[in-house]
């Protein structure tokens, strides 16, 4: 149940979202969500909740890599439910199952070496960096005039850029000597 709502939440919004469209979709009966899960708000959270340990174990899994984008991945839905409860006023509350930022300060802890401190720090803003892309691709695609760059390009520089700041110790060494003259 939790898949099915997860998915559709994913591809057509919290919003946009009945009970009973998810009963459908993962063939129940609307009265046992209720039952075994409660409110529809209860049901938002306990999903986000699925996914972020669903998220947990691919990050887990292929901690260096991009998690992907589309609303199928489960960084796609992980995301775009997130974004749904902040746009609502609802705290992110970072569960037992998964903390991104934490996740992710320990990959660079293991991978580069950074102390515990730097790596929450670069965690948090290659945290900051992904979702920010996933939630405003369309637009940053837009704005920047990129529609005739490759999105799978555009993606994987992100996972590039953010293996570098992952890398990067903290405080960052001095910006580069700028080039004009």
């Amino acid at each position: 149940m939790f898949d099915a709502a997860a998915l559709l939440f994913a591809s057509r919004g919290i919003d946009g979202v009945s009970l009973r469209d998810i009963a459908e979709a993962a063939n129940v009966h609307p009265d046992l969500i209720r039952r075994y899960v409660g409110l529809r708000s209860e049901l938002v959270l306990a999903v986000f909740n699925d996914l972020s340990a669903q998220l947990a174990v691919v990050v887990a899994d292929n901690p260096l890599s991009g998690q992907g984008h589309g609303p199928d991945t489960v960084m796609g839905k992980w995301v775009r439910v997130a974004n749904a409860l902040v746009v609502s006023g609802q705290p992110l509350v970072t569960t037992e199952a998964f903390n991104p930022v934490q996740a992710m300060a320990r990959t660079l802890e293991d991978a580069y070496g950074l102390d515990p401190l730097a790596a929450r720090v670069r965690a948090a803003q290659i945290v900051a960096q992904a979702l920010g892309w996933r939630v405003f691709e369309d637009y940053l695609i837009q704005a920047g005039d990129l529609d005739g760059v490759p999105l799978d390009a555009l993606r994987e520089e992100l996972v590039h850029s953010a293996r570098r700041l992952g890398a990067t110790r903290w405080p960052s060494p001095p910006d580069p000597p700028s080039h004009r003259n």
